[in-house]
């Protein structure tokens, strides 16, 4: 390959070698350049905008003469990495391939687009001027910003590209080239004023984020700090903070911008919202890479219910327990078995009258990372509790207190008929030689029937009748004609108490 260094014939360099040596020498000893060239100052920068991009070349006179005139801008878009063009071959390809000349009036001119005639005739003063574009699409640069740049030249003459062997080139520069202006984003954070990272709806966060100059120039160009939330495809923005001078001395200012936000209006399905911040409408920031955060924040949301079981017997006995497996599902990222507890509650079957007094437990996780994975609770029956069978009902608790549906069990587990019981003491006095009726208040007892409603027999001869409608037992202690005497001190006397209830191994 042929090099012509300045844009000048005699400045030509052949060929090259597998050290990257082969250009060094010309380009140290000045590259074909004006000898003026360090009078001379420019800077360059592109940055994409939507579809276009926003490029901007800046140039003005630093020596103590007269700046050279009749000058021109001589400028293009390259892609850095030559992804425009195709090479079959294989070999190593170049770098920096020509894509667009950028042209006076705001305009340029590509291989296939682009109305661009000419390039800007400049006058380069003492003063800091700046050519700028916003219409040259980004699809002109395969691979977008990231492959863009800028080349840009100070020429003289009539015509770009005189050629021969006068120096016309009095400055080059490229948008890769300091000193840089760059502003970015950093330290995105989103705090929950319920605490935690998550949300719940109806929560109330607020996000933060710096703007900081970490280019080589000052900042003064304007521009907001937009905060916003993305939904699927969608981006909304919450709000805006201006953008004030930052400086780049060491130690200057920078913006921390803040907004809150009530995340009521987010949708109830979603698992997270993604929540950024990012730099609108500034101009000759040089890099975009840096111009936008975002952080993913999850949804808490409502958790689900889950079918409850018995685990063992569904048949209990008075004065034993029933254990009760209570299941949910957290329905987010959120929450896990950890997290969540478990309301549970009793009825009698088909009476809705819910009773949780008698629950105990939760503390147990079963059947960890597994389906049937839930909390242990157990339920014991009272004394006064009917026989019969019972309803079960359970519901999930998150650790914001969320809690699903019920979920309910018919029937879930039946409690055993009690036996009755019978109580001796305190010991009734009864006359001597006379019918005597005792109260069995107190003294006989059955979880589920009334007392009037018991049946009590004996085959005591000193038993007379049990009187159900006055709950009254009748003896009859004769007295005793051998010994001549009533009988003395406390007398037994065994009864039979009959509820209806079948208490054979089979019933």
């Amino acid at each position: 390959p042929d090099a012509y260094f300045g844009d000048r014939t005699d400045k030509r360099q052949s060929g090259a070698d597998s050290t990257y040596t082969t250009y060094d020498s010309l380009f140290s000893s000045g590259g074909g350049m004006h000898s003026t060239v360090n009078d001379y100052g420019m800077s360059a920068a592109v940055s994409q905008n939507g579809g276009t991009y926003d490029i901007s070349i800046s140039y003005k006179y630093k020596g103590s003469g007269t700046p050279a005139s009749n000058m021109k801008l001589y400028a293009a878009l390259v892609d850095t990495d030559c992804t425009g063009y195709s090479y079959s071959s294989g070999i190593p390809h170049g770098y920096n391939c020509w894509m667009a000349w950028l042209t006076a009036g705001d305009t340029y001119k590509s291989k296939s687009g682009g109305t661009g005639s000419a390039f800007h005739s400049v006058s380069v003063t003492s003063t800091d001027t700046t050519q700028t574009w916003t219409s040259v699409p980004t699809s002109v640069v395969p691979g977008g910003i990231n492959k863009a740049m800028v080349v840009a030249v100070l020429m003289s003459g009539n015509q770009v590209s005189v050629g021969g062997s006068s120096p016309h080139v009095y400055h080059a520069t490229d948008s890769t080239m300091g000193p840089k202006m760059d502003i970015g984003v950093s330290g995105l954070k989103v705090s929950n004023d319920q605490g935690g990272d998550s949300y719940v709806r109806g929560d109330t966060i607020t996000l933060e984020a710096d703007v900081k100059n970490t280019g080589d120039l000052d900042y003064t160009n304007g521009g907001s700090l937009e905060f916003y939330y993305k939904n699927g495809a969608t981006t909304t923005a919450i709000n805006t903070v201006s953008i004030p001078n930052l400086n780049v001395a060491p130690g200057s200012a920078f913006l921390t911008g803040t907004t809150t936000f009530d995340t009521s209006t987010l949708p109830s399905n979603v698992w997270s919202t993604n929540f950024g911040a990012r730099l609108v409408g500034i101009s000759g920031d040089m890099a975009t890479s840096n111009n936008v955060q975002e952080i993913g924040v999850n949804h808490d949301r409502v958790p689900l219910k889950k079918t409850p079981q018995v685990l063992g017997s569904d048949v209990v006995q008075r004065g034993d327990f029933v254990t009760i497996l209570a299941k949910g599902d957290p329905n987010d990222n959120v929450d896990t078995i950890d997290t969540m507890t478990f309301d549970v509650e009793v009825s009698p079957a088909g009476q809705n009258a819910w009773d949780a007094s008698i629950v105990s437990g939760g503390e147990n996780v079963l059947y960890r990372d597994t389906a049937q994975e839930g909390r242990e609770y157990i339920v014991t029956p009272t004394m006064s509790m009917a026989a019969g069978d019972y309803d079960v009902r359970t519901r999930t608790v998150d650790s914001r207190g969320q809690t699903s549906d019920w979920s309910t069990m018919s029937d879930m587990f039946e409690l055993a008929n009690g036996r009755p019981m019978v109580v001796a003491n305190p010991v009734p006095t009864v006359m001597c030689d006379l019918s005597t009726k005792v109260s069995m208040v107190g003294h006989v007892m059955d979880p589920e029937t009334p007392l009037s409603d018991l049946l009590i027999t004996s085959d005591s001869s000193n038993f007379v009748a049990w009187h159900a409608d006055s709950e009254e037992l009748e003896v009859h202690f004769p007295y005793d004609d051998m010994r001549q005497a009533c009988p003395l001190g406390q007398k037994g006397i065994e009864i039979r108490v009959d509820d209806g209830g079948d208490y054979s191994d089979s019933g």
